[in-house]
């Protein structure tokens, strides 16, 4: 049994860690984006009721509304009756309730809220606001009702401006104990033969921070139904210990946005796309990329949304002094995409996602065929901090991918390389503000490969801060 060499390792197992890392960060974060695209924040949509629990709601409702006739003052038969008719997704009947409760409590702020609510999802946003006004503007307005109040009529403000911006920023330290995928053994086989891994090459743990961006612009266009958007995607971190794995990554995609309801397709439209990227890592030159996208989004109802999307990149690779043959990655990705989100109940919401990727390398070794999946579930509850007023969440997603390249890489083995990734992740969301919330994240990741340098396995945990806009 023969000692790999310091050099011989950082030639080989270090690149290898770093190009699966590059890899399996852009696969990750393209179809996560589309997943996160397929269910942006709308608070446009009526909540419903289990189909089961429609008949139980109708007969409550029937009771509730004698009883209000025989006491028009009855505020609580009142107040249930406009939440069980907002639930059936009878908003018409929940305003007229509450607009009737205005006269036995004038002046009352969660009632003025509720009702700006209502008719903000009929999509009466003039309405809307004025309630909303009015919600706000007494002595003795509760701290959750001024805050629910600022979001909705950020919303409106944004539907009534011909361009909007907005996005999300993201700050954050992260533990792992693989930062630089290091296989699970010390011991692989190259070409029949069995090496020992120098301590360079091996698992190793570290700890980082990072940055994180996700941009969007929107600007309408003066054809009817036709808008501008412009988005840019951005990641960067750096280690304590590993610092050659320090990365930098940025993607700006900008394109026209049609809307194809006038073509009798409902809910629908087509985005059409310009791509360039780049990134650097341990501060030289890594990858550079063009392309372009379309993508075609359909949401069916209020709490469904579907799409399909077809890319087309050219990727760059460039050495550097420490990986020497990284432009044999150079070459041409063609992937496509089915993304959907379901708003499962009020507070419930699971979204999906499914890719092919066909890469193209100058070297058939570093050519494949992926294919992954995502599956990802949202549970809001209410807070159990009493100064924190807003809910908080739980998301728990899982992906799944395959990757078989298309000839072996004679310096590992004669056959072939097939790679099974699996990840799961945990995130607990906690609303420090209407913009801001800090983020705690768990995750593992395990890879099973033929190959003996690609079979590793990775923990992470990190906290972190977000501010949407």
């Amino acid at each position: 049994m023969s000692i790999v060499k310091k050099r011989s390792c950082l030639r080989t197992v270090p690149a290898a860690a770093m190009a699966r890392k590059l890899g399996l960060a852009l696969f990750t974060l393209t179809i996560l984006a589309s997943a996160t695209e397929a269910a942006p924040r709308d608070f446009n949509r009526p909540p419903r009721a289990a189909g089961g629990e429609v008949e139980r709601i109708e007969t409550r409702r029937k009771a509730l509304f004698q009883a209000m006739l025989h006491d028009p003052g009855n505020l609580d038969a009142a107040f249930e009756y406009a939440a069980l008719s907002s639930q059936v997704g009878d908003l018409e009947g929940a305003i007229a309730t509450l607009e009737r409760m205005l006269i036995f409590a004038p002046g009352m702020p969660r009632l003025q809220l509720e009702l700006g609510v209502l008719y903000f999802r009929l999509g009466a946003y003039g309405t809307a606001g004025t309630y909303f006004d009015a919600a706000v503007t007494g002595d003795d307005v509760p701290p959750e009702v001024r805050s629910k109040v600022s979001e909705y009529q950020a919303a409106i403000a944004s539907r009534n401006d011909p361009s909007s911006f907005s996005g999300s920023l993201g700050i954050g330290v992260r533990y792992q104990t693989n930062a630089n995928s290091g296989p699970s053994s010390t011991i692989v086989n190259l070409n029949g033969l069995d090496f020992v891994l120098s301590e360079d090459a091996r698992k190793s743990g570290d700890a980082n921070g990072f940055l994180s961006a996700d941009v969007l612009g929107v600007l309408d266009l003066p054809a009817q139904g036709v808008e501008f958007k412009v988005s840019l995607r951005g990641y960067a971190e750096g280690y304590l210990d590993h610092q050659e794995l320090n990365l930098g990554y940025a993607e700006l995609a900008a394109g026209p946005s049609f809307d194809l309801n006038r073509f009798g397709l409902t809910g629908s439209t087509l985005d059409v796309y310009g791509i360039a990227a780049g990134g650097i890592l341990a501060g030289d030159p890594l990858t550079s990329s063009l392309g372009a996208g379309v993508f075609l989004g359909q949401r069916p109802t209020t709490d469904w949304f579907h799409g399909v999307r077809a890319e087309f990149r050219h990727e760059r690779f460039y050495n550097s002094d420490a990986y020497a043959r990284m432009s044999e990655k150079s070459g041409d990705r063609l992937q496509g995409q089915y993304v959907s989100s379901w708003r499962l109940s009020e507070r419930l919401s699971f979204d999906a996602a499914a890719m092919v990727d066909r890469f193209d390398a100058q070297t058939e070794r570093n050519s494949y065929r992926q294919y992954g999946v995502l599956a990802g579930l949202t549970i809001q509850y209410d807070s159990p901090i009493e100064a924190l007023v807003a809910p908080w969440s739980l998301s728990v997603n899982s992906q799944l991918s395959r990757r078989n390249h298309d000839a072996p890489d004679p310096m590992i083995s004669s056959a072939v390389q097939r790679t099974t990734k699996w990840t799961l992740g945990v995130t607990q969301t906690i609303p420090l503000a209407s913009d801001w919330a800090a983020q705690l994240q768990a995750g593992y990741q395990k890879s099973w490969s033929s190959y003996d340098t690609s079979d590793f396995d990775n923990a992470t945990f990190g906290i972190s801060l977000r501010k949407v806009f």
